[in-house]
């Protein structure tokens, strides 16, 4: 068999080595437009702070290494056209036919039509590229005020990397609150409030109309100018689907698969940010966009080219970050969004400390738990914390997916020692508190 994956990012590059894990012998041709195979785009701001010493080192594996493993590379190049009559794909050097076709094309960073977008100084935070652009402009230009447009993850996580980098920093969000997809109001601003601290500024409601400057010397937020010699635009993704459109696909938000991953040919599967899948609260069909959520659609992908047959799983999108030293954790449906969807829930929250009273060193820890108040299935949780909040987060969201209760999660069993965590733990205190509302 002759597989072709176009794409050799997350998902186009664990699908390969999946594939190659279950068969041996098929011929596995990889197309990517970057000259390596993975990297962490998650890991990008973590290089512009610092903390990650070099660029090549979010390179997840050398070349070599899929080499190895008998997996044919054309990197730099671009696929042009899918002809799937011929069953071929015509890159930019060459045609190349396939018995089964992956598509793992990604997403690209979303550029509002902001007037003044296109100056120098106004950057995305999307690629390696991206990095290595601002960083050359940092230690040409020494910029002392960033403005960043978007309180997504990336762009606090931009927005830390500039603090630590010593700028002064504004965040510009049109919504109310940030991280406004992933975290409530009341959530939200113990975030908000941490990174105030820290000297991130924040305007919410509002948004740029205008960059000022080549280079960038000021934007304008409504009528307001306020001065800024370097701009991050980090408004979200938006997937890549041309080359399956052009090629007759279906296409909505992204690239349209069955549970199998198969597109509306049979032959072509998609994986990782190009592709729908559902949602497990909502059933929806929506864009999941995290990194383990394109390892999974890669391994799913790999066994249904060799007809097993497995079914890849609503998504809960769980999710992590650190910024400065708070972690947040989050899966599932916030309450706002559930409002929204005409959800009815039932919350349990609870701020407390991640070891007990007695024990120094504990940090304050805040828990919310989201149950579906048909049903009591747990459907969401937002942690806040100073430490452990993934293995909490992480542990919820095993008990999600498993369609735990609010009882499960009110008498379920739980880890204590004093240096680790309290006695009663913070989940299970917040789910009883969810109990009492639902009794």
């Amino acid at each position: 068999m002759k597989i072709v994956v176009i794409g050799s990012g997350t998902a186009g590059s664990n699908f390969a080595l999946f594939a190659r894990k279950l068969d041996r012998k098929a011929e596995i041709i990889v197309i990517g437009k970057e000259k390596t195979m993975q990297y962490s785009p998650c890991a990008l701001p973590f290089v512009l702070s610092g903390k990650i010493p070099k660029l090549e080192d979010i390179v997840v594996f050398p070349n070599e290494f899929y080499e190895k493993q008998k997996i044919q590379m054309m990197l730099e190049t671009e696929a042009k056209t899918i002809d799937r009559k011929r069953k071929v794909i015509i890159t930019d050097k060459d045609e190349v036919p396939y018995d089964k076709l992956v598509l793992a094309t990604g997403s690209k960073a979303f550029v509002p039509p902001i007037k003044g977008v296109e100056k120098r100084g106004v950057f995305t935070l999307k690629e390696m590229r991206d990095v290595r652009e601002i960083q050359e402009y940092i230690k040409e230009r020494k910029p002392k005020k960033a403005v960043v447009i978007g309180a997504g993850l990336i762009g606090l996580e931009g927005a830390v990397a500039f603090r630590e980098l010593g700028m002064e920093v504004l965040v510009v969000e049109l919504l109310e609150h940030l991280l406004p997809t992933m975290l409530d109001k009341d959530i939200a601003s113990i975030v908000q409030s941490h990174l105030e601290e820290r000297g991130i500024q924040f305007r919410f409601g509002v948004g740029v109309s205008e960059i000022i400057g080549d280079p960038v010397t000021a934007v304008k937020i409504g009528e307001e100018k306020i001065e800024s010699d370097i701009v991050l635009v980090a408004t979200g993704v938006r997937a890549n689907v041309d080359l399956a459109r052009e090629a007759g696909l279906e296409i909505k938000r992204g690239i349209v698969v069955d549970e199998y991953l198969r597109t509306s040919d049979p032959d072509i599967y998609a994986i990782g940010d190009c592709a729908e899948v559902y949602d497990a609260v909502t059933g929806e069909r929506i864009l999941s966009q995290l990194g383990t959520t394109a390892v999974r659609m890669a391994k799913v992908a790999a066994e249904n080219v060799f007809n097993k047959n497995v079914k890849f799983k609503p998504v809960f999108n769980t999710a992590i970050t650190e910024l400065f030293d708070l972690e947040i954790g989050t899966f599932g449906i916030t309450q706002e969004r559930a409002r929204k969807e005409g959800i009815e829930v039932v919350v349990g929250k609870f701020k407390g400390s991640t070891k007990p009273e007695y024990y120094p060193g504990g940090k304050p820890i805040t828990v919310k738990l989201i149950f579906r108040k048909d049903n009591k299935k747990l459907i969401g949780a937002q942690i806040v914390g100073g430490e452990r909040v993934w293995g909490r987060i992480m542990a919820l969201s095993f008990a999600a997916q498993k369609e735990a209760t609010v009882e499960d999660i009110a008498y379920g069993e739980t880890a204590y020692a004093p240096p680790i965590s309290p006695t009663i733990d913070p989940i299970t205190v917040a789910a009883e508190m969810a109990l009492r509302r639902f009794k």
